[in-house]
């Protein structure tokens, strides 16, 4: 729960993971840009609801490593703009998409109590 009272969305492991899977699917070409820019803004918002809730121990040095890579990756900084090219668009989008699954799969851990 936030200051402001709000309570955070409930983790949905099936819809990450279909998301997940669409945008890590092999493809012949580059999708259009309008989807590559809504998966990503999904992907954000997955991995950003999943890094709110109990990971396990972040003192292990891969968890560490994870959870910096999460961070930056939703770094405002780093993220593509419109004046991005497409390839990069897709290969942040990828990258993002390969963060969420291994968050996710710590999640699930935890949810299934092997931590």
């Amino acid at each position: 729960m936030s200051e402001t009272g709000d309570v955070a969305p409930p983790v949905d492991l099936l819809t990450i993971s279909r998301t997940v899977e669409q945008a890590l699917a092999r493809r012949i070409a580059l999708p259009e840009r309008s989807w590559t820019d809504t998966t990503t803004r999904q992907l954000q918002g997955h991995l950003s609801l999943l890094l709110l809730e109990d990971l396990g121990d972040t003192d292990i040095a891969p968890v560490r490593e994870l959870h910096r890579i999460a961070y930056r990756l939703l770094d405002r900084h780093g993220r593509p703009d419109a004046d991005t090219p497409p390839l990069h668009a897709y290969e942040y989008m990828r990258a993002l998409a390969a963060v969420t699954r291994s968050v996710a799969a710590l999640y699930a851990r935890g949810i299934d109590g092997e931590r």
